[in-house]
């Protein structure tokens, strides 16, 4: 019995080893190809190119439920990271300065919101396709989210908690029902305890974008593929980068370190060594 729940504890921790060592190479990966992308983006582009591109952001046409998202009075939304957390104890802090400071909220849903939105660098008006990201991280459509399943799990933060969004200068978290004109899959029951949480890319604001270029009606748009994935920041490149050091090296000695408890644990439990 002792040797079966080692084992179990080992595979355990082995597969926290192993979601610690992905995003520690997520995170390197990302912050390669931002560095090479970013020196060497050309002055025309080109299909099929992976280019680094800093500008302003000009919001076409905004999301769902934009206008009733409290972020930004004056501006318009282009696109939005979001989620839902359900309270497990009532002490959620509004008035937290860092994002997800309380602890003591599961997210349950989770994902990416997008109207039509360019970036001008200066030179062009290039225009930003965010659905690879949206599909990538199997975001859920806030129109269609179902109060009846509020289990937090690895999957519901995927959006949320993506190492391709980098999105920090506009951040609300209100209870659900300040959300004007939506339940948000919310019962009156549980509109108390269940809040909306929202990092925004506002009109008017500088916006760091690495992608992969197509050409569409001659117009050039910045997407994301498997093999260039879409970055999105509105810190710049540069904290962008330094960020996603730090992941590298948070991620990687979590994982060496959890790595080695795995092999103790399962080691034992086998009887092996």
């Amino acid at each position: 019995m002792v040797e079966a729940v080692r084992t179990i504890f080992g595979v355990v921790i082995l597969a926290s080893s192993l979601w610690f060592g992905s995003r520690a190479i997520t995170a390197g990966m990302l912050s390669h190809s931002m560095s090479v992308s970013e020196a060497e983006s050309p002055s025309t582009l080109v299909g099929g190119e992976t280019v680094a591109i800093e500008g302003t952001v000009n919001v076409r046409s905004s999301p769902p439920l934009s206008n009733s998202v409290p972020i930004d009075e004056e501006e318009s939304i282009g696109a939005y990271v979001w989620r839902l957390k359900k309270a497990e104890s009532y002490n959620y802090n509004l008035d937290a300065e860092e994002l997800g400071a309380d602890m003591n909220l599961i997210t349950y849903a989770s994902g990416i919101e997008s109207g039509t939105f360019t970036v001008n660098d200066g030179q062009r008006e290039i225009w930003i396709d965010t659905d690879w990201l949206a599909q990538t991280h199997g975001s859920t459509d806030i129109t269609t989210v179902s109060s009846d399943w509020t289990v937090s799990t690895w999957l519901s933060k995927r959006s949320w908690e993506s190492q391709y969004i980098q999105l920090e200068d506009h951040w609300i978290a209100v209870p659900v029902a300040d959300v004007d004109g939506s339940d948000l899959g919310a019962d009156d029951e549980s509109l108390d305890d269940t809040y909306f949480e929202a990092r925004a890319i506002v009109d008017g604001e500088e916006l760091a974008v690495c992608g992969e270029v197509t050409v569409e009606q001659g117009r050039p748009v910045l997407h994301g593929s498997d093999e260039t994935p879409l970055v999105l920041s509105d810190q710049g490149f540069e904290e962008f980068n330094s960020s996603l050091r730090r992941q590298v090296l948070k991620y990687g000695l979590a994982s060496g370190g959890f790595a080695v408890i795995a092999s103790l644990a399962l080691g034992s439990g086998l009887g092996i060594g």
